[in-house]
């Protein structure tokens, strides 16, 4: 009987600290998840701030106008598809609509207004082969501007494009890219998003 009473303390013992070692590997793997996290967000906001550096030299270059070759003028840095991006149902039967929401921000990753072209492209994925363009559509300037939204969400830039909802591949999300024509520094940008299909909002 002590024996086995001892046998048990035994395995308390052995069993205790290993708990212990278990709750500090938590919370070790834990900080360093949250560690992962924040160097992330850091090294994004290094190269969208190089990006805007960029921006600005090339505005040394080829702008006319003070302001804008000025080294510490905001530029446009990053295009994103924005996550209030999605489908709202047609005026016509068998037509759905795919507002696009793009966002732009500058080298600190704070929202900034586009001036130039904004170009969108709506693709089906074919497996083991080359994306299908179902639209494209590009707003000019003056457009680009009217786009502008403002929300909870952050101001965002809407391009509603009318699909077909025969053209839909079921529960595979559109590719959809995005291209904008900087003004102020003659640059190119580009992005590039998904957006999943739900039927049920094809319907009024």
């Amino acid at each position: 009987m002590k024996t086995r009473g001892m046998l048990v303390l035994a395995s308390l013992v052995v069993t205790v600290p290993l708990l212990g070692c278990d709750g500090a590997s938590r919370r070790a793997s834990a900080r360093l998840r949250t560690e992962n996290a924040a160097l992330h967000r850091q090294i994004e906001g290094l190269d969208a701030r190089t990006r805007e550096l960029e921006a600005s030299l090339n505005a040394d270059v080829t702008g006319s106008s003070p302001e804008l070759a000025a080294i510490d003028t905001p530029q446009v840095a990053t295009l994103s598809i924005s996550s209030m991006s999605g489908f709202e149902p047609g005026d016509t039967p068998g037509t759905t609509v795919l507002e696009v929401h793009v966002q732009a921000s500058d080298g600190r990753q704070r929202p900034i207004q586009l001036i130039g072209p904004l170009e969108a492209q709506i693709l089906r994925p074919v497996p083991g082969g080359t994306p299908q363009v179902l639209a494209d559509i590009t707003l000019n300037p003056a457009e680009v501007r009217d786009a502008w939204r403002g929300g909870m969400f952050g101001a965002t830039y809407l391009m509603p494009v009318l699909l077909s909802t025969s053209d839909l591949p079921s529960g595979v999300p559109l590719l959809v890219h995005v291209f904008h024509d900087d003004a102020r520094t003659g640059r190119r940008l580009e992005s590039t998003g998904s957006v999943a299909h739900t039927p049920s909002t094809d319907s009024p």
